[in-house]
């Protein structure tokens, strides 16, 4: 293997589901070039299922086939089931029964099996980040919990159970990315606290994790302190070949974040593929997501001699791990295994139990004024509406976007003599930037629940948006997907209309 192909097997590069036929050619190329493997965002089932089978044919060495799949695999790939967020199942099981248990493992069976259906064996999950910080606007409920303990519990729990079929799981972000307020996509955030904190909460789990066998662990773009006050972690190594190497004892895979978040391409003058060339230098042995992997394996090869000890501690790693992934790829799964109906009510009943105990609820004959507060601009909750509508006969429907200017009084006048339900949505995604709503619908919430003669709030968001709200009901869902949606004005329709719809 020339050096070229040794640098091409350290990188992921990204292959887009949606166009695989499309640019089928380009990945083949790569493929061809010894690309290490691709990471997957979106697709359909059967698409995503054959790219990647024929990509497979084409490889020389088997490449890794991975996705965020933090919430299944239909989180990316269009057909397959989707959970609720970390956060929500911790908060629907109970550790210490063991029926929970039983469903919490089935779930994680499922996401396993369905991502081994479509030919993907690294799942870049767990997250086990203790979110500590309620600004946090990008890990927020993808964490499990701002309790370092339980987040180390259902980590194990998922390393455990993604890694028995044969798969490889991921520990994110390294050394931790819970206490944060800005997003690493746009900015670096900063780590200030001291390494007794750091011990007793963020890497906590990630030592748990790595007692527990996990094959990969992610350096997120973070810069942490008490570590190395001078570089972000993936770019550090103070912190991948001291501190996680020799002080933790992990001998397993480093991989990057992906390399074209600008947390890491500002440090390098704006350059992804020096970037690379500083996170290599620092330890990792995976590159993410560049943004060019071509332009990476020609500034890497362009180092000389200097670089290959660097590149073969890396592709030595490598090819350890990835000599036990033939196996599992020959027993692929049938796509009819995906999605299924017992799938989407293992999924459904991990919202349900998140959801907790409904107060009250709404009647057939009763004056509603759903409100909908879209912080994304997104159209968002037309199944809560559909749902709502199925059953209630008199529902006003007000819908504000982020960027509405709404008549205030004439939207106040509008809820008088009606029970107000609001739903809420805000997702927490890169580039965002913020993980609550703007102050302008926070306001517009707050005096539409003091203007209600009886007041429901809905959040398909992050919990920590609602502790401002005093309304009469509040249940919050984690998430916007529809099955949640669906599921959260189910259970807001009061019992006796239930038996009747």
């Amino acid at each position: 293997m020339d050096n070229r192909r040794k640098i091409a097997q350290l990188i992921i590069a990204r292959l887009d589901g949606s166009d695989i036929t499309k640019k089928y050619d380009y990945y083949r190329k790569l493929t061809r070039k010894g690309i290490g493997g691709f990471i997957i965002f979106g697709g359909k089932l059967k698409e995503v299922r054959d790219g990647i089978r024929r990509l497979q044919k084409e490889a020389e060495i088997p490449l890794f086939i991975s996705s965020d799949l933090e919430r299944g695999l239909g989180q990316h790939v269009e057909g397959g089931t989707l959970f609720p967020p970390a956060m929500a199942i911790a908060k629907a099981i109970n550790q210490r029964s063991k029926g929970d248990i039983r469903l919490l493992r089935n779930a994680i069976d499922i996401m396993a099996l369905e991502a081994k259906a479509v030919g993907i064996n690294v799942i870049f999950a767990p997250v086990v980040d203790v979110n500590i910080n309620p600004q946090n606007p990008i890990i927020c409920t993808r964490a499990f919990s701002d309790n370092p303990r339980t987040v180390a519990w259902f980590g194990r729990e998922f390393v455990k159970g993604i890694q028995k079929h044969g798969l490889i799981a991921c520990a994110k972000h390294f050394p931790g990315h819970g206490d944060t307020t800005k997003d690493s996509h746009r900015e670096l955030p900063v780590v200030r606290a001291d390494m007794a904190r750091l011990k007793r909460v963020e890497l906590y789990p990630f030592k748990e994790v790595i007692n527990t066998g996990v094959r990969i662990v992610m350096a997120g773009h973070l810069k942490v302190n008490a570590i190395d006050p001078k570089y972000p972690a993936s770019l550090s190594a103070k912190t991948l070949k001291v501190f996680l190497r020799k002080k933790m004892g992990f001998d397993g895979l480093v991989i990057t974040d992906a390399m074209n978040m600008e947390a890491v391409s500002k440090i390098a003058g704006g350059s992804c593929a020096k970037a690379c060339l500083m996170a290599l230098n620092a330890g990792a042995d995976i590159l993410l997501h560049p943004d060019n992997p071509e332009e990476v394996i020609d500034l890497l090869s362009s180092q000389g001699n200097e670089i290959i000890p660097e590149v073969e501690r890396a592709l030595d790693r490598i090819l350890s791990v990835k000599k036990g992934l033939g196996k599992s790829q020959s027993e692929l799964l049938s796509i009819r295994s995906v999605g299924t109906k017992s799938h989407r009510e293992t999924a459904g009943e991990l919202i349900r139990r998140s959801l907790g105990k409904i107060k009250s609820g709404i009647s057939p004959d009763e004056e509603l004024a759903v409100l909908i507060i879209d912080d994304d601009n997104a159209q968002s909750g037309k199944m809560f509406i559909k749902t709502v509508k199925k059953c209630c006969r008199k529902v006003k429907t007000i819908y504000i976007e982020n960027t509405s200017k709404p008549d205030m009084q004439q939207l106040l006048n509008s809820l008088k003599g009606r029970t107000l339900v609001a739903a809420v949505f805000s997702k927490v995604s890169a580039w965002k930037g913020r993980s609550g709503i703007s102050g302008e619908l926070m306001a517009l919430l707050k005096k539409a629940v003091r203007a209600s003669r009886r007041s429901i709030v809905a959040g398909f968001c992050s919990p920590y948006i609602l502790q401002e709200i005093k309304a009469d009901q509040i249940i919050n869902a984690y998430s916007d997907s529809e099955q949640a949606q669906e599921i959260v004005s189910e259970l807001l329709i009061s019992p006796a209309l239930r038996e009747k719809v």
